[in-house]
């Protein structure tokens, strides 16, 4: 391994899958020059473009097909030391930005590493070749480009993996709302807090379907949808707004677009590209899914003609438009969805999942609700309606942890105590509206999701450092 105290040189090392050319963009740096650095933690990043070599056959030509535009890869040392950066690993504008300037090159040294004297275990490999995580995103349109920065941009799913050749790597799957990034994601929404606690190989994927909101019924319709089904649903919607008087905005079309492509897709079966040094591959569906509570509503909409379930987020629906409120109005109608069509909702999602076998998921996690805040004020009951549930949030949150609980002891069902953990910290001074957390709380959000996957024996989530 060498004198740990001598500077190492961190070099990109080795990228060369067969049949593809790899370019990349200069590096931007996520610390600054004499930062001093956990060992795994990233510290700069580039572009990457993997172009098929003229010939190669069509699986090349296909691979990444969605989100070959946004790859990246974040860069870490193996060992804790202090950074210097050297002077020609970046030029800045979008020489730093676009992957058509230069070459992968093994031996190109992006500056060097001071070891610290306590610098402790190191990540496997060769400590002058920097690990690798690499990131893509699949963009909701060609267009929706946003090269700002890590995994920018308007994307209908994003995810990350650390690869180690000859090893494959476990993967988890968020289908959720908007508190999976906070947990997934971590304060970059680019997976770096997940992969610095774990070891890897490992693939992490959020899938965003916004505006539309997966609940466990929604999740079923998409498993069991069939492609005359889906035409009919993109011949509605569409037939619609060209009708509509006043005519449909832009942004209304945008927001049916991006609608229509979450009603579109089957998540829990996709497959996925995966880049290593050595290979691209195809992957198949993940190892678990983690599901949220949050996503759950006790009133739904239902399409009066093609009779499919909706659910969009109430402040989603209040700069929808006109066009696309009254295509709602007009074409769908609420219905009250209780705690018990809600454990049926998931009883039926999980023997979807259970009847195929290494076509989905074979783990489920599931956060449970904030059920209170340490602010209730309720001095008696006597003056409320039964069921209290369908008045009292708390209550409501109360008796749907209790149906997860229950759907958990018969149908191992792993329940993420999203409660729990908010109550322990405090309560309303990191989760003030019960539903968007602080980057402390969702940080013991992750740890107990990594410790479950480890748990249930999901490879890569082990421990980070031996």
């Amino acid at each position: 391994m060498g004198n740990r105290l001598s500077p190492i040189p961190l070099r990109l090392g080795p990228l060369a899958p067969p049949g593809f050319a790899v370019r990349r963009s200069g590096l931007r740096w996520l610390r600054e020059d004499g930062a001093l650095c956990r060992a795994g933690e990233a510290v700069a990043y580039c572009n990457v473009g993997i172009l098929p070599i003229l010939g190669a056959s069509r699986r090349f030509e296909e691979a990444f097909k969605d989100e070959f535009q946004d790859l990246q890869a974040a860069l870490a040392p193996r060992v804790a030391g202090r950074i210097r950066r050297s002077e020609i690993s970046s030029r800045g504008g979008f020489l730093d930005r676009l992957d058509l300037f230069q070459f992968w090159s093994a031996d190109f040294v992006i500056g060097h590493l001071e070891p610290a004297e306590d610098a402790g275990p190191g990540l496997p490999g060769e400590e002058d070749e920097l690990d690798i995580l690499f990131m893509t995103g699949r963009r909701q349109a060609n267009i929706s480009e946003g090269r700002q920065g890590l995994l920018t941009g308007w994307h209908s799913r994003t995810r990350a993996w650390r690869p180690r050749d000859g090893a494959p790597p476990g993967a988890v799957l968020g289908l959720g709302v908007c508190e999976l990034d906070g947990v997934l994601g971590g304060e970059s929404s680019a997976f770096l807090e997940l992969f610095e606690a774990i070891g890897g190989p490992a693939h992490a994927v959020h899938a965003h379907q916004e505006p539309l909101v997966p609940t466990a019924r929604i999740l079923v319709e998409q498993i069991r949808r069939t492609e005359a089904e889906y035409a009919a649903i993109v011949a509605d919607l569409m037939g619609y707004l060209l009708k509509a008087s006043p005519p449909a905005l832009p942004e209304e079309w945008i927001f049916a677009a991006a609608l229509l492509r979450g009603l579109g897709r089957k998540p829990l079966s996709d497959s996925y590209d995966l880049l290593s040094r050595t290979d691209v591959h195809r992957s198949g569906p993940v190892d678990a899914v983690l599901l949220t509570a949050n996503a759950e509503s006790q009133q739904l909409l239902r399409h009066r003609r093609l009779g499919y379930t909706l659910r969009i987020h109430e402040h989603r629906m209040w700069y929808a438009g006109r066009a696309v409120a009254a295509w709602i109005k007009d074409s769908f109608e609420p219905f009250a969805h209780g705690l018990d069509d809600m454990a049926h909702d998931y009883r039926e999602l999980i023997g979807l999942i259970r009847a195929a076998p290494g076509r989905m998921p074979a783990h489920m996690l599931v956060f449970n609700r904030v059920s209170s805040l340490g602010d209730d004020d309720v001095q008696t009951y006597l003056g409320f309606d039964k069921p209290m549930s369908a008045t009292l949030t708390s209550i409501y949150a109360k008796d749907l942890n209790l149906m997860l609980h229950d759907l958990a002891r018969g149908h191992d069902v792993a329940i993420v105590d999203v409660d729990a953990i908010t109550a322990e910290m405090g309560g309303q001074r990191n989760m003030p509206d019960a539903i968007h957390g602080s980057g402390a709380l969702y940080a013991e959000v992750r740890a107990e999701v990594v410790h479950i996957l480890r748990g249930k024996g999901v490879p890569g989530f082990g421990p980070a450092l031996g």
